[in-house]
């Protein structure tokens, strides 16, 4: 953004030569408090800055000249772009605020208060006209009065004060717009709706099933009627599968189911848990031997794992394992 419109044109134009010793002293123009600031990570606040102007530009803090603030905010602001300072959005607001004020008291010198500019004249409560009759004889005389014009004094703390409630107001406003979008955004989006079951109800169900498969199960092999894989009795239903393996789990828990999964990812097979209660040496067995399987297992494929490795040393290097 290019604040050098915003600058009042001076009547005469500089020379070049003016110009450039100007340019080789814009860092000279830079407070030490703001040099500090920019080294230390903080960034100048909008109050600072009038702060500076007022102390460096001998300025009364209880009747402020606005234009001259004004322009001298403004070329402050130029000074901070051309060295490269961080300039927030309240800085700019700010000087946003302190133009609409100037102009105004260039229209119109007799304003009663700053927030009368930034915030609009306040509705007069309106009254209810009442005819009064009143006698002509008791009239006093009364003598017209010139009225003598008065300028508007601005203070310091008043202007900021009305700048601070006014930059707060107008950060509020922003944020509430953006709140406002964002709501409407999120109206907008179409969520999925699930039909809500209680847990509860969920696990009795899903119990009653188990017991009515088994039921229905005509096989002569005592384990076989006590036995169920989870894709029986789910079927191929993603969302089926997934609502009901946590009534799965809730009831081998609680022990009234027994799981038994051979591998990882593999089919999970449901017991009723008093048949392996009953029958807990038989599992015990098979499951000493599904170890032993598995150790046989895992040994054959490290043997063929080193197997492999010798053969692409010996490829490598050119020397077989009996050699070293």
């Amino acid at each position: 953004m290019d604040f050098k419109e915003f600058l009042p044109k001076n009547k005469e134009i500089a020379s070049s030569l003016e110009e450039s010793d100007e340019n080789l002293k814009i860092v000279e123009k830079i407070s030490p408090n703001q040099f500090y600031d920019v080294i230390s990570g903080r960034n100048p606040d909008w109050q600072v800055i009038i702060f500076e102007l007022i102390n460096s530009k001998q300025l009364n803090p209880w009747d402020i000249d606005i234009i001259i603030l004004t322009k001298k905010y403004f070329e402050k602001i130029e000074e901070m772009q051309e060295a490269d300072f961080y300039i927030s959005s309240k800085i700019l607001l700010a000087a946003a605020l302190l133009l609409r004020i100037k102009s105004e008291f260039l229209l119109n010198r007799h304003i009663k208060s700053i927030d009368e500019i930034l915030f609009g004249k306040k509705e007069e409560n309106k009254y209810v006209v009442e005819k009064i009759e009143i006698n002509e004889d008791e009239l006093p005389f009364l003598i017209p009065k010139t009225p003598l014009s008065r300028l508007r004094k601005v203070t310091l703390p008043e202007l900021l004060t009305a700048l601070d409630k006014a930059i707060n107001t107008e950060s509020r406003r922003i944020k509430k717009e953006i709140a406002v979008v964002r709501a409407k955004k999120l109206s907008e989006v179409d969520f999925p709706t699930f039909k809500r079951i209680d847990l509860k109800d969920r696990i009795k169900h899903f119990y009653a099933r188990i017991l009515t498969f088994l039921k229905k199960k005509a096989v002569d092999n005592e384990k076989n009627m006590n036995k169920i894989s989870y894709s029986n009795i789910i079927g191929k239903d993603k969302e089926e599968k997934i609502s009901c393996f946590l009534p799965l789990l809730h009831l081998s828990n609680t022990q009234k189911l027994w799981l038994e999964q051979e591998k990882h990812l593999d089919e999970i097979y449901i017991y009723l848990y008093e048949y392996f209660d009953k029958n807990r040496d038989k599992f015990l067995e098979e499951l000493e031997r599904d170890i032993e399987d598995m150790k046989e297992e895992l040994e054959f494929e490290q043997a063929e794992n080193l197997e492999e490795n010798e053969e692409k040393i010996e490829k490598i290097t050119g020397f077989k394992n009996e050699e070293f």
